[in-house]
């Protein structure tokens, strides 16, 4: 009767190189999946913040567009005039002279600016 004998597992044969190639492969390719996931995390984030400041930058534009059309209707001769008329009580003086200038100064009581 032939027995057989059952082949001993040594550290060899139970390590060898295939496996310690496959297992090797399988951490990188592990890493690897981590380092993609985080990677595109990231770039999202970035999407995010993109479109958000590209949104600002509407809000920014149009607040801008709003402040020129402010600034040109306040700085308009006619308003200019109209201020100096009703706030400062200006007039406007029509002088034979060509390079002359009339100022008019208000005169300032002593009373109304005393330190106390």
């Amino acid at each position: 009767m032939a027995v057989q004998s059952t082949p001993k597992l040594d550290q060899t044969s139970l390590f060898g190189w295939n496996r310690i190639v496959a297992l090797l492969l399988i951490g990188v390719c592990c890493i690897l999946i981590v380092v993609i996931i985080q990677l595109q995390h990231g770039v999202r984030h970035l999407e995010t913040q993109f479109s958000k400041s590209l949104s600002s930058r509407v809000d920014l534009q149009e607040e801008k567009g709003k402040l020129l059309l402010e600034k040109y209707h306040l700085t308009a001769l006619a308003k200019v005039e109209e201020i100096a008329k009703e706030t400062l009580s200006m007039a406007r003086v029509t002088a034979d002279f060509k390079n002359s200038q009339t100022i008019y100064l208000n005169r300032i009581e002593a009373d109304d600016h005393v330190v106390q």
